[in-house]
């Protein structure tokens, strides 16, 4: 191959989509929303732990009541006379739910389709217990039996499996980044690929350039490698725009003061490494995928499915799966390997699983590419 021919066709991608408006906006545009969402989620959970929850009563607190009440910090009760008085205030957004009484039952009312009602519901539940376990040291006290033997027969303590503690709220976070970091990656490769195989076709401005003195083989391995190289860009901006931005999050925020994010020279390499690669796939995938779509719609279609794998192991991390079941999927298997990386937590075999199936996988994709664009109906349908 001619290696200057490749060297133009790069240079002709990549000015065609700086010169695009709409593409160069989604480039721009891409990056920016990983410190966007890490920046609103530190928001949200610092609004959540501080926020105060009204919760009516239909009954008197007793003192024992408020001290526990007071140690919740994060539920204020409201007395009110009866029933109607509590649906009123509820229905008229006084009190976010409401706990009645009758005799020694206790109901608590609280939607449980939104987030405030799981809190209200788990707190309620917490002051209830605490006065439920005070009544009862209460009667064995009265009838001169020691309380202690009862409820404090153990001790309970807790240590972290892992050398370095995270919180759920903190893997979460680190999940959506690293998944999205993907899907940037990931959708790069789409935008370019669309628009300079199905597009060009749909134009009929391929043809015109394959009258020129370039094989066919030449052209496409140009757009490859540009697509390539511009979604490898832009994920290392996406990256270190979100180490910054972790960093000030955890000034700003006190949900994520304790996050542990790990920025080391060899966790660096490792993370640009898997990105590289993600490009290097994602782009035979695209190529592959778009082949033989005849218009730009068709192409868009047909490489939608793509943008999902990056979410599969956020979706399965959820639900506490094995991570080694992503080591043979592509580019799932970067993505979880990115969130191993970032909290510490990375398998030697898993790591090197995932570089040489995804080498195979490109690899194997690029053969499949060189032939499949060397017949006239991929080229000229």
């Amino acid at each position: 191959m001619n290696q200057n021919n490749i060297k133009i066709t790069i240079f002709k991608e990549l000015r065609g989509i700086i010169r695009d408006k709409k593409s160069l906006q989604k480039l721009i545009l891409y990056p920016l929303m990983i410190p966007l969402v890490i920046l609103l989620f530190g928001l949200l959970f610092d609004n959540v732990n501080e926020s105060i929850y009204n919760v009516g009563i239909n009954y008197s607190l007793t003192p024992e009541e408020k001290e526990i009440i007071k140690d919740l910090k994060n539920i204020k009760m409201k007395e009110y006379h009866n029933q109607e008085e509590i649906e009123k205030a509820y229905h008229d957004k006084k009190i976010e739910g409401y706990i009645t009484k009758s005799h020694n039952k206790y109901t608590i009312y609280t939607d449980l389709t939104q987030n405030s009602g799981e809190i209200i519901l788990s707190l309620a539940n917490s002051y209830l217990e605490s006065y439920n376990t005070i009544l009862g040291s209460h009667y064995l006290t009265e009838n001169g039996i020691d309380s202690t033997k009862v409820y404090q027969n153990i001790i309970i303590d807790y240590e972290s499996l892992k050398e370095e503690d995270s919180n759920m709220m903190t893997s979460m976070i680190f999940s959506l980044v690293i998944t999205y970091l993907i899907m940037i990656v990931v959708m790069v490769c789409v935008v370019v690929v669309t628009d300079s195989t199905s597009g060009e076709k749909e134009r009929g401005t391929l043809e015109t350039i394959l009258t020129f003195p370039i094989r066919s083989s030449e052209l496409v391995f140009g757009k490859y490698l540009a697509t390539t190289i511009l979604a490898f860009i832009v994920g290392l901006i996406s990256y270190f725009l979100s180490i910054p931005t972790i960093y000030i999050g955890k000034e700003l925020f006190k949900s994520y003061e304790e996050m542990v994010f790990i920025t080391n020279l060899p966790s660096i390499i490792l993370v640009i490494l898997l990105i590289f690669l993600t490009a290097l796939l994602s782009s035979g995938i695209c190529m592959a995928l778009s082949g033989k779509a005849k218009t730009y719609k068709e192409a868009q279609s047909s490489l939608q499915f793509i943008s999902l794998l990056p979410m599969i192991p956020y979706f399965l991390n959820v639900m506490e799966v094995d991570n080694s079941i992503f080591d043979l999927i592509p580019i799932a298997n970067c993505g979880s390997l990115l969130n191993d990386i970032v909290m510490n937590n990375v398998n030697i075999q898993s790591l090197l699983i995932t570089i040489l199936t995804t080498i195979i996988y490109t690899i194997g994709i690029l053969i499949y590419i060189s032939k499949q664009y060397k017949k006239e109906e991929t080229l000229f349908s």
